[in-house]
C-alpha cells in the first residue's frame, strides 16, 4: 500500500474511533437516564396505554398521562406497559422524551455494560488508526532516506 493509501486508512479508523465514542457516550448517559441518575425526574399518572408496532415484529406499550402537580394540562408520552391510574417516576432527557426510572439490577448491569460494547470498538478503531499511521509514518520516512 502506499503512504497515501496508509493516511486514508488512518484517517478512515480515527473516524470511526470518533462515531464509537459518541455512541458511548450516548449509551452512558442514556443508562444514567433511565437508572434516575441524571435527567429531570417527574412522576407521570397514566390515563390511556395502546400497543404500538415497530415493524419486523417489534412491538411497544406508549402510555400518555399528565404530570403529576402540574397546573397545565399537558399531555406526556412515556413508553412503558403500565395500568390505566398508575404513577410512575420518570426522567427527562436533554433531547426531550419521558422515560421510565427502573433502579433495578437488571438495569443497574445494562447501564454499566451496554456503553463497554462500543468503548472496546472506539478503542480497537483507535489502535488501527494509529498502526495505519505508524506504517504511513514509516514509508515515508524510508522513502525520505
Amino acid at each position: 500500500m502506499t503512504t497515501k493509501g496508509w493516511g486514508i486508512a488512518a484517517a478512515a479508523w480515527t473516524v470511526i474511533a470518533v462515531l464509537f465514542v459518541g455512541v458511548t457516550v450516548w449509551a452512558g448517559f442514556g443508562g444514567l437516564v433511565r437508572l434516575g441518575l441524571a435527567g429531570d425526574e417527574v412522576r407521570v399518572r397514566l390515563s390511556q396505554c395502546q400497543r404500538g408496532g415497530g415493524g419486523r415484529g417489534a412491538s411497544y406499550v406508549e402510555c400518555s398521562g399528565q404530570l403529576v402537580g402540574d397546573v397545565s394540562a399537558e399531555t406526556v408520552i412515556v413508553r412503558y406497559d403500565g395500568k390505566q391510574g398508575e404513577v410512575v417516576l420518570a426522567a427527562k432527557t436533554p433531547w426531550g422524551a419521558l422515560v421510565v426510572v427502573d433502579r433495578g439490577f437488571t438495569s443497574w448491569v445494562t447501564a454499566v455494560l451496554y456503553p463497554l460494547l462500543p468503548l472496546g470498538a472506539a478503542a480497537l478503531a483507535a489502535y488501527l488508526a494509529l498502526r495505519a499511521g505508524r506504517r504511513g509514518w514509516k514509508r515515508t520516512a524510508s522513502s525520505v532516506s
